[in-house]
C-alpha cells in the first residue's frame, strides 16, 4: 500500500486531487468507454432521421444496454446544465460535449480514487459493503418487474436486461461511494475546525 500524503487541513488542493495516475486514468477510460457505447446505442432514437448513418459498432452492442447506465453516469452533469438549457445555451448539445464529459468523468475518477485512498480506511467494512450492495439492490428492484416479464416473453433479451441492471448498479454504487467518502471528508474537516 502506498503512503498517503498528509494535507494541512485534511483536504487536498485541486492539483493534488486531479493529479493523474494509473487508477484515475483507468477509471476514466472505463467510464468514457461506457459513454461511447451509450452514444452508439443512442442511434436507436434517431434511426428514422433522414441522413442518419448507423455507427460501426451498433449491431455488436445491440444485445446489451449501455444507454441507461451511460445516461445515469452523466445525469448530474445534465442537471447542472439544465438552467443553461432553459436559456437556450446547452453545453450538452454543443461541440464542447466531449471534452466536458471527459473532464467530468475524470473528476469522478479523481474523487473515487482520492476518497478510497484517504477515507475508506475510516469507513467500517459493513458500511463499505452496504454502499456497494444497496444501490445494486435498488437497481434490481427498479428493473425486476419489467425484466421478469420481458425475459419470459423474449429470452434473447437476457443479456440486455442483465447488462442494464449490473452497469446501472455499478454507476449508482460509484456515486454512493463517492458521496460517502466526500461526506466523511467534510465531516472530519468540520470536526477539526469546530
Amino acid at each position: 500500500m502506498r503512503p498517503i500524503p498528509c494535507y494541512t487541513d485534511g483536504m487536498p488542493t485541486w492539483g493534488q486531487l486531479l493529479k493523474p495516475d494509473g487508477r484515475r486514468l483507468l477509471a476514466t477510460i472505463l467510464m468514457v468507454a461506457l459513454l461511447f457505447a451509450a452514444y452508439i446505442q443512442a442511434f436507436a432514437f434517431v434511426d428514422d432521421v433522414p441522413g442518419a448513418t448507423k455507427p460501426p459498432l451498433y449491431d455488436t452492442l445491440l444485445p446489451f444496454d449501455f444507454w441507461v447506465p451511460g445516461m445515469l453516469l452523466i445525469l448530474p452533469l445534465a442537471l447542472v446544465s439544465a438552467p443553461l438549457q432553459a436559456l437556450g445555451l446547452s453545453p450538452l448539445s454543443s461541440p464542447l460535449i466531449l471534452p466536458l464529459q471527459i473532464g467530468y468523468v475524470y473528476l469522478l475518477s479523481s474523487l473515487l480514487v482520492f476518497g478510497h485512498d484517504h477515507w475508506a480506511r475510516h469507513i467500517a467494512p459493513r458500511w463499505r459493503t452496504g454502499v456497494v450492495i444497496l444501490p445494486a439492490l435498488i437497481a434490481i428492484l427498479l428493473w425486476s418487474s419489467g425484466m421478469s416479464a420481458a425475459i419470459r416473453s423474449l429470452p434473447h433479451m437476457i443479456p440486455f436486461f442483465l447488462s442494464s441492471t449490473l452497469l446501472s448498479a455499478c454507476v449508482l454504487s460509484l456515486y454512493a461511494y463517492i458521496a460517502l467518502c466526500v461526506s466523511l471528508a467534510v465531516l472530519r474537516r468540520r470536526r477539526r475546525a469546530g
